[in-house]
């Protein structure tokens, strides 16, 4: 495991409850940002290729892509946009997406065999890992979030901590739509378009278990300290999002990191770095292949926005491949 943010409603689709839906007042915490803080992430994002949009449009000959960043969870405001899109996805040859419906379906039954990546099925609990007060503590958190104790106490820390990255202010809701993601696989299986998955997601699941489940824990607690503002930070995201300015989100959400990090800097920073280069950099550039290999003129790439931008974002990397990219209308 690295660290699982409140980004990771934007980025593991898959994983995300069937129940959230944007319910949430609070803070946009981006107003409390002091002077120092703004500064610094200015400086983070300065040379950021494509550091803003939503939808772009990669063209190299006859081929046209449209790559479009998307949010795995439900908002009102997400109706404007899905009608904009439509005709996009009319007129696409393939919809290609971190995970199709089929592919889902695939691997919760893969999981449901396999419980051992997602439940810690041998030897002690996090109830004996931790100390009773800090017990109490993550327990009662995971109640809030709708988890019951004796579940939360064999949920492998990674896994747990996924769990409660969305916060307790979506709980119960009755809707069937979801995200960006969801809807655009709505109007996909309206017109007949044929579904891709750009990955399969077992090999990053397995890369949260590559470390010790102490050292899962220990991050996890780090991580939800982070977490701690909810409602606000939830805001804060999606607010973002329809501002089409996420990657500024990212770096905020890293500065927040290094400010209240136990770890010492050069420690945070490695860990900062990984954690980026496990759920974005190397997932990135796995997929462009896939893409590239994708028959057809005419193709839709939906995937969490913050694959987008950056110097190893999806948008670069292809721009590297001979694309050239246009800003459109999301």
């Amino acid at each position: 495991m690295r660290l699982i943010f409140s980004v990771l409603i934007l980025l593991l689709p898959a994983l995300i409850p069937a129940w959230a839906q944007a319910a949430c007042t609070g803070t946009d915490l981006r107003t409390t940002t002091t002077p120092q803080d703004r500064s610094w992430i200015d400086a983070r994002i300065a040379d950021a290729p494509f550091a803003e949009g939503n939808h772009w449009i990669a063209q190299r000959g006859d081929r046209r892509i449209h790559v479009i960043g998307t949010m795995h969870l439900n908002d009102p405001r997400l109706d404007a946009i899905t009608a904009r899109l439509e005709p996009v996805l009319a007129a696409a040859d393939t919809l290609l997406l971190e995970i199709t419906p089929e592919d889902e379906a695939e691997l919760q039954s893969r999981l449901g065999k396999t419980p051992e990546l997602i439940f810690i099925t041998q030897g002690p609990s996090l109830i004996d890992r931790l100390s009773a007060e800090d017990w109490a503590t993550l327990s009662g958190m995971a109640q809030k979030h709708g988890i019951p104790g004796w579940m939360a106490a064999k949920m492998r820390p990674w896994f747990l901590a996924m769990s409660m990255s969305v916060p307790p202010c979506l709980r119960g809701s009755k809707a069937s739509k979801l995200g960006l993601d969801k809807r655009l696989q709505q109007q996909a299986n309206t017109a007949n378009i044929p579904m891709l998955s750009l990955e399969d997601p077992m090999p990053l699941l397995q890369a949260f278990n590559e470390d010790s489940l102490d050292e899962q824990l220990r991050q996890m607690q780090l991580s939800l300290s982070l977490m701690g503002q909810g409602a606000d930070e939830f805001v804060t995201l999606t607010h973002s999002y329809f501002e089409q300015t996420t990657w500024r989100y990212l770096a905020m959400v890293e500065r927040r990191f290094y400010q209240n990090s136990a770890y010492e800097e050069d420690e945070a920073r490695q860990l900062w770095d990984e954690t980026m280069d496990l759920m974005l950099v190397r997932r990135n550039a796995a997929w462009i292949p896939v893409i590239e290999a994708t028959e057809g003129n005419n193709l839709v790439v939906a995937v969490g926005t913050l694959h987008l931008p950056g110097k190893t974002g999806v948008l670069n990397l292809l721009k590297q491949q001979g694309y050239s990219l246009t800003r459109a209308a999301f």
